[in-house]
């Protein structure tokens, strides 16, 4: 058996800190980075985006945000493979978006 000790700055009161809480707000912080910035990353790569001149960068985040939105509104639970169907046959696409 091991323990393990993490410390960390928090705004919270002693009452409030306590370890199960604040499990949650990191597992909530990891929840969101990997709902949103590890798609972002790995599926959309937008590190690799060359779109870097005047309202280009935030349109295509809009975009890829909007994109991420409409396959998890219609129940897509793994992105990328989504993407590369969708990217296989446009029919499909149409079809499981309603059309």
């Amino acid at each position: 058996i091991r323990d393990d000790y993490a410390f960390g700055p928090t705004s919270l009161t002693p009452d409030r800190a306590t370890p199960k809480n604040l499990l949650g707000l990191v597992r909530g912080h990891w929840e969101i980075e990997n709902r949103n910035h590890h798609v972002r990353d790995a599926t959309f790569h937008e590190d690799l985006s060359q779109v870097r001149t005047q309202n280009g960068p935030c349109r295509m985040a809009i975009l890829r945000e909007l994109a991420m939105s409409i396959l998890r509104l219609t129940g897509v639970k793994n992105i990328a493979k989504a993407c590369r169907d969708f990217a296989a046959s446009a029919s499909n696409t149409l079809r499981r978006l309603g059309y």
